[in-house]
């Protein structure tokens, strides 16, 4: 059983706006991490920006974990047994996620 904290990923309808505010706030750069994402590393941790065009401010996905796991399916079960919602499975070039739920319905996923 192994789970760490990978990012924290803001949703944006804005993404380059918030990502260069984030970036100037924390004395950091906006680096285009890919697929649309966009990151802003600083003091160890790491941002991700990412376009929600649907996104309106105050929505209880606005900010997310992402979640590294030795065994994603494995941890995935886990934290379902524990309490949280498996909603979908979503892959792109950067790997392969699960994405869930906690018990009050915030998204975080696991990669």
């Amino acid at each position: 059983m192994s789970l760490d904290i990978s990012a924290v990923t803001f949703n944006s309808a804005q993404p380059h706006r918030l990502a260069h505010f984030w970036a100037e706030a924390l004395g950091a750069q906006v680096v285009d991490g890919g697929n649309g994402y966009l990151h802003v590393r600083a003091a160890g941790m790491l941002i991700i920006v990412q376009s929600a065009p649907e996104h309106t401010s105050g929505n209880p996905t606005d900010v997310h974990l992402d979640l590294r796991a030795d065994d994603r399916v494995l941890e995935a079960q886990r934290l379902v047994g524990l309490g949280a919602t498996l909603l979908t499975e979503r892959s792109d070039s950067h790997g392969t996620w699960s994405v869930l739920t906690d018990p009050d319905e915030r998204e975080f996923c696991i990669g």
